[in-house]
């Protein structure tokens, strides 16, 4: 049997090799194990298990075809736990976490309506609803695949929220129901920025979660044109954006009547990342 420190290197080895980030190597020991990097440290010369080995390799060389490997071991970590993942979801993001912060931020626990559009795993919407106590959390998904990961997601983490299927708005609508947050990470990549995304992606994550048409922004404005349906007057709206979007969908809402103080968020590396504004203005 190999030391963990010999497994370590021979899994980073294998995995740049392959081009895939060495990284991971790390992240799978301690995801699939419990071994963090100090705990690998103390162990370094204990012999790995051959059993533990041997699926640890099995995992490598999955992740070495381009295969996530949140898809590999069926899970992904999200600002603070883990949510089930499948390949009808997209993977969550720490960029995502930025939004999620944002809003707690920025709203009070009050008893509000708030909508999540196009929840895939449920990952921003189950970790808003888990931090307050009085909001009432609604997601929406066009994937009943989707949209059933979300509500096991949702047992897991002993969560409650209300689920529909539908595309966008449409399910806000049915419902009759007013909202006074509405917040989504829709698909927003363009086809002409493919180059710019890696294999793994473009091989194994959902493409209907990925692109939009008109440079990403075709989901952004079909929502933005129907808001009047579905959000209170002063309802918030938290948009996730890509890289290059803010510029172009301000220039979009400038002219709508009923947004006020729209506002381009950046990420902490200094890239667009929310767009948020009200909608109406408050009956006071």
């Amino acid at each position: 049997m190999k030391r963990y420190k010999e497994v370590l290197k021979e899994a980073e080895a294998s995995l740049s090799i392959s081009g895939q980030e060495t990284r991971i190597a790390s992240i799978l020991l301690e995801e699939m194990f419990g071994l963090t990097l100090s705990q690998l440290m103390i162990h370094e010369n204990d012999a790995m298990p051959q059993a533990d080995y041997d699926y640890l390799m099995e995992v490598i060389d999955r992740v070495n075809e381009n295969e996530p490997y949140q898809y590999v071991l069926g899970e992904a970590y999200f600002y603070d736990t883990y949510f089930k993942v499948t390949s009808d979801t997209l993977i969550p993001r720490p960029e995502t976490e930025e939004l999620v912060y944002y809003v707690l931020k920025n709203e009070s626990d009050h008893g509000l309506q708030v909508a999540d559009i196009g929840t895939g795993t449920g990952a921003i919407s189950l970790t808003l609803a888990r931090t307050w106590k009085n909001n009432k959390v609604t997601v929406t998904d066009i994937s009943s695949e989707a949209l059933s990961v979300a509500k096991e997601n949702g047992v897991n983490l002993g969560v409650e929220v209300t689920y529909k299927q539908g595309d966008l708005l449409t399910p806000l609508k049915e419902s009759g129901c007013q909202f006074d947050v509405l917040i989504s990470n829709p698909p927003y990549v363009s086809e002409d920025e493919t180059h710019l995304m890696t294999p793994s992606v473009l091989e194994y994550e959902p493409h209907q979660a990925l692109f939009a048409d008109d440079d990403g922004l075709a989901l952004y404005k079909k929502m933005i044109l129907t808001l009047d349906d579905v959000l209170t007057k002063g309802g918030r709206v938290y948009f996730e954006i890509g890289y290059a979007q803010g510029a172009p969908l301000l220039e979009f809402v400038k002219d709508i009547k009923q947004i006020s103080n729209p506002v381009i968020i950046k990420d902490i590396n200094e890239q667009d990342r929310i767009l948020h504004f009200t909608w109406g203005e408050d009956d006071d």
